[in-house]
């Protein structure tokens, strides 16, 4: 079998013809990254299970898919997405993007304190592109990922987010990204966060969709948190039933830096959620937390690899995941520590509740330790509701589904209150309902 899924998307065929209206057209050094991140892309092609990254997530059914690039007039103009515009805080700075497309109509920047810049990638190529093109190419350089490379090759909008240093944004920053597109359409989003010395910010990013068209969403985003700074960045995915999820985060931090990431996973039909996070200065820090739900045949993937490469970093990682139906979990989650990296703290954990005979997890939580004065730990764990805790919750007058439901809440209770209390917490928590709302299965699945 090739590590390799030979993939003929409408779209990549027509890069020559879409490229005249990519953001940054024209900029020669622009353009030669893109050229250069299509041929690698078409060097590497989609990768297969042989791939042991891949081994659990595959790609077969969206290479079948024959996915065209957003244009402009697919846009949010003819979609009706006032109520999920509408979602988190009403004070909070805020960009929309309706299918790929940045819609200032939806959007709202109040006054931004000087030394915050919040725009979308056109924009900001234009009038910040001193300030975006080292990121750009930075992970252009980095490593050989098709993904990545076909991101970097069509990347048509997204957000940035700057904040000098010593600068404290105390609004809230919220980025939508809506999707409803009326046949197989493609985006691929490319976001930056920078955030200066000393500087502070919190971010919520949304991923939603509706409709039946089936549609994928390949979004990157890089996250440079400067020394004693601190970024938090928090991510929901409730894409469409029908759509295809393939996200990577990329974080670097400088010495005493901390960077506080949550993950929702909740919809599409597959997705994969990739956070690689480098901790490249003494006394950086970074705390993943994040939740997955998956039913039906829903399959929902999160990655995890965290490098500690200086002295005294510290980093925590606590997943938990539900679920139900013929729906398949993955985590993988990696921890390197490199020669260098002595005094070391690095704990991950990972916990998936079986609601089903018919649901299945691989889990792969992995210990690459190269220093001997650390302190490192991981542990995974998959399993069903108590039934001795049912049989209490029934004698005590709750029916079967309420007993199943205020078990799983619990079960999930730690990493939602890992978030501080609030709108966020509480849109979470109404996330879950609806969740739960929709029926479990009653019988319940095996260790796996």
């Amino acid at each position: 079998m090739s590590r390799q899924i030979i993939a003929e998307f409408p779209f990549v065929e027509r890069f020559d013809e879409l490229s005249a209206e990519f953001p940054g057209a024209g900029l020669d050094w622009l353009d030669a990254m893109r050229r250069m991140s299509l041929d690698r892309f078409n060097r590497l092609a989609l990768p297969s299970t042989r791939v042991e990254a891949w081994k659990y997530t595959n790609l077969r059914e969206l290479a079948k898919t024959p996915f065209e690039m957003a244009e402009a007039s697919s846009g949010s103009a003819s979609l009706d997405l006032s109520e999920q515009a509408a979602m988190g805080s009403e004070s909070a700075h805020r960009l929309v993007f309706a299918n790929g497309i940045y819609d200032a109509s939806l959007s709202r920047l109040e006054t931004l304190p000087d030394g915050v810049i919040i725009t979308n990638l056109e924009d900001a190529l234009t009038t910040h592109g001193s300030l975006v093109r080292p990121h750009l190419e930075r992970l252009y350089s980095l490593e050989e990922d098709a993904l990545l490379a076909l991101n970097t090759a069509f990347m048509m909008n997204g957000y940035v987010v700057i904040v000098e240093e010593g600068i404290e944004v105390g609004t809230p920053i919220e980025l939508l990204f809506l999707s409803d597109p009326s046949s197989p359409t493609s985006i691929h989003p490319r976001n930056l966060i920078v955030a200066g010395a000393e500087s502070n910010a919190k971010l919520t990013e949304w991923h939603v969709g509706s409709g039946d068209s089936d549609y994928w969403s390949n979004p990157v985003t890089e996250v440079v948190v400067g020394p004693e700074a601190a970024v938090s960045h928090r991510k929901v995915q409730r894409e469409s039933a029908s759509a295809f999820h393939l996200a990577q985060t990329r974080v670097s931090l400088a010495g005493n830096a901390t960077y506080t990431g949550f993950l929702m996973s909740a919809g599409a039909r597959l997705s994969r959620c990739e956070v690689e996070a480098h901790l490249e200065g003494d006394g950086a820090n970074c705390e993943l937390d994040g939740i997955y739900l998956a039913r039906d045949h829903q399959h929902s993937d999160i990655t995890t690899r965290i490098a500690h490469t200086e002295p005294g970093g510290n980093s925590r990682q606590v997943f938990k995941g539900v679920l139900d139906g013929h729906s398949h979990g993955v985590f993988q989650g990696q921890v390197s520590v490199s020669p260098d990296a002595q005094r070391t703290d690095g704990h991950q954990l990972n916990k998936t509740l079986l609601l089903s005979e018919d649901a299945e997890i691989n889990t792969k939580p992995e210990l690459e330790i190269c220093a001997d004065d650390v302190k490192c730990s991981h542990g995974a764990t998959a399993g069903q509701l108590d039934e001795l805790e049912l049989f209490y919750l029934r004698s005590r007058g709750l029916d079967a589904e309420e007993a199943r439901q205020v078990l799983i809440r619990a079960f999930i209770a730690e990493v939602v209150e890992s978030v501080e209390e609030g709108d966020f917490q509480d849109q979470l928590n109404t996330i879950i309902d609806d969740w739960l709302s929709n029926g479990l299965s009653t019988s319940q699945g095996s260790d796996g």
